[in-house]
């Protein structure tokens, strides 16, 4: 991945982007620089959960929506879970905010979809023949119930996609620096991905700590079951937790803190693809 930086409509904003999806697919992560909100929220959050002037959000969000090149970014109401919502044609903001989705789904061009995070996981899907794209939020309840391999498998059956046209961006969240866990988690983790030990996604305590937990890893080993390319996945590899002058993290904030986005658009029409 590769850090940007947006000089647009009199801001500056800085956006990470993946370099596996294609210029068509207009999209990033964001991180805490570029806003107008104050401390502890300061500057780019663009989630109004945690106590945060509403005339900053609105602002922050409208840069946002400058960024992604669109006048609207759909969401859903985000709830650790598997679900999915597709954003259907003529749907409106306030339909797809109604439903209680970690990932959301556009198939027609121009149809941005994003996420909001504070340590979860963001993952970005784009099918480079078809257009289709998703935003997921994949918080460690969401990897273990498979929200991305759920999207992935609903992008097949209900719009055509191909695993071997997909394109994911994994990007900045907790890392397995950060991510200390109780045994239940380490339970989940082992119930939901039996591959996860000798992936290195259980990292083992230092000097008799806790268990750690690579949600990274767990996001791709969950792509690469539903049969995406391991060369077609990508990882930004920044954590949250780790970086408070560059991102917003609820953990090491203890909940005093904003939240940030990932959203993806397809902006062109792709290039043709033999059938």
């Amino acid at each position: 991945m590769r850090e940007v930086l947006l000089s647009e409509a009199g801001f500056e904003m800085p956006l990470i982007r993946s370099t596996l999806i294609p210029d068509e697919f207009r999209h990033g992560f964001t991180t805490r620089l570029g806003g107008v909100s104050a401390p502890p929220f300061d500057s780019l959050n663009v989630g109004g959960k945690w106590g945060d002037r509403p005339d900053h959000v609105a602002e922050n969000q409208r840069r946002l929506r400058i960024a992604a090149g669109v006048d609207r970014i759909f969401f859903g109401t985000q709830v650790h879970g598997r679900e999915s919502t597709l954003v259907p044609a003529g749907a409106t903001l306030e339909e797809i905010a109604a439903a209680r989705a970690d990932a959301v789904i556009g198939g027609a061009p121009g149809t941005a979809v994003g996420v909001y995070v504070a340590d979860c996981v963001p993952v970005l899907i784009a099918d480079v023949r078809s257009g289709a794209c998703a935003a997921v939020h994949a918080g460690w309840r969401g990897t273990m119930a498979g929200v991305l391999s759920a999207t992935l498998q609903r992008m097949v059956t209900e719009l055509g996609t191909r695993m071997s046209d997909v394109r994911v961006a994994i990007g900045p969240s907790i890392g397995p620096c950060c991510f200390e866990v109780g045994p239940e988690v380490v339970s989940a983790v082992d119930t939901a991905f039996p591959a996860a030990r000798a992936a290195g996604a259980v990292v083992e305590p230092v000097a008799g700590g806790r268990l750690h937990v690579d949600l990274w890893t767990l996001n791709r080993l969950a792509a690469e079951s539903t049969g995406v390319a391991t060369d077609a996945i990508d990882v930004a590899g920044a954590c949250t937790s780790c970086n408070p002058s560059r991102f917003f993290s609820y953990r090491r904030d203890r909940g005093m803190t904003g939240q940030l986005a990932a959203f993806i658009v397809r902006a062109r029409e792709p290039p043709s693809f033999a059938a």
